[in-house]
C-alpha cells in the first residue's frame, strides 16, 4: 500500500473522530433527527445491561424522553482502522441524567464499529461495560 492508501484511512480517522463528536453533541441534546442519521439502520446496541437494542429502540428512549442526557463527556479515544469503510472506536463516557425518570450517574466504555455509507460515517455496532 502506497501513501494514499494511509492517507484514506488517516482521513477516515479524522471522519469517524468528528462523527464521534457530532454523536455526542446529538445525545446530549436529544436532538433525535441528528442520531438518526448518525445510527446505522442496521444498528445493533448491546447496552450496559446486555439489552440488545436496535436503531428505532435507542430512538424511542430519545424521542419520548425516557432517557435524558444533563452531562456527557467522552474521552480516553483510541480510534482505528479495521478495514475499507470500517473504523472501530473505543472510548470513555461519563454521564449523567435521568432514565426511566430516575435519576443516573454512569462510566462507561464504549465500543463503536463505524461503517462508511453512501450518507456518511454511521454506527453499526455498539457496546457498553460499566466502568468500576
Amino acid at each position: 500500500m502506497g501513501d494514499g492508501a494511509q492517507g484514506d484511512r488517516n482521513d477516515d480517522l479524522h471522519r469517524v473522530a468528528a462523527a464521534e463528536q457530532r454523536l455526542r453533541d446529538a445525545a446530549l441534546a436529544g436532538d433525535v433527527a441528528a442520531l438518526d442519521a448518525l445510527l446505522a439502520d442496521d444498528l445493533v446496541f448491546v447496552n450496559q445491561f446486555g439489552h440488545v437494542l436496535s436503531k428505532e429502540d435507542d430512538l424511542d428512549l430519545h424521542r419520548t424522553g425516557a432517557f435524558r442526557l444533563e452531562r456527557l463527556t467522552f474521552s480516553d479515544y483510541r480510534i482505528s482502522h479495521l478495514a475499507p469503510g470500517l473504523v472501530l472506536a473505543v472510548l470513555r463516557a461519563d454521564a449523567t441524567g435521568t432514565a426511566g425518570g430516575a435519576p443516573f450517574e454512569a462510566r462507561l466504555r464504549f465500543t463503536r464499529v463505524w461503517r462508511n455509507e453512501a450518507t456518511g460515517w454511521r454506527v453499526a455496532s455498539a457496546h457498553s461495560t460499566p466502568l468500576a
